[in-house]
């Protein structure tokens, strides 16, 4: 993946040329199909993604949550709890993603706190917004 793809991203804003590039080696990029599951609730948690291009639906117990675009992200809330996955991602069109393992992830999270902190508020805000599991 190019730096130049993350770098218009809100989630990597203020990294340095340098910086943008050694997070970029270590994000690789897929493509979905309109309609495509991604991610189903219950599974274990092992990759972050970001969406480059497109659209996904976040859904919850099959109902809708949220819809994500370019620059939004998710996956990040299993990563951090180690626990399974608390949400179904769907394409809602065709969709270019970026993505990393969870150890690529932890060490993104470790050496660029300004990522952290935006990854870590995002996470408290959806925890907010998420029905009470049963």
């Amino acid at each position: 993946m190019e730096a130049g793809q993350l770098q218009s991203l809100p989630l990597f804003e203020g990294l340095s040329a340098g910086e943008l590039s050694r997070v970029a080696k270590m994000f690789r990029e897929t493509e979905l199909l309109n309609g495509s599951s991604l991610t189903r609730e219950g599974e274990f948690a092992y990759k972050f993604f970001v969406v480059l291009d497109g659209e996904v639906e976040v859904q919850r117990d099959f109902q809708h949550l949220a819809t994500l675009g370019p620059g939004d992200f998710f996956g990040e809330m299993g990563l951090m709890g180690g626990e399974r996955r608390n949400a179904r991602i769907l394409a809602n069109s065709r969709c270019q993603l970026a993505w990393i393992m969870a150890w690529d992830f932890d060490t993104m999270m470790k050496r660029y706190p300004v990522v952290a902190e935006r990854i870590t508020a995002a996470a408290e805000e959806r925890m907010k917004g998420l029905p009470d599991a049963e």
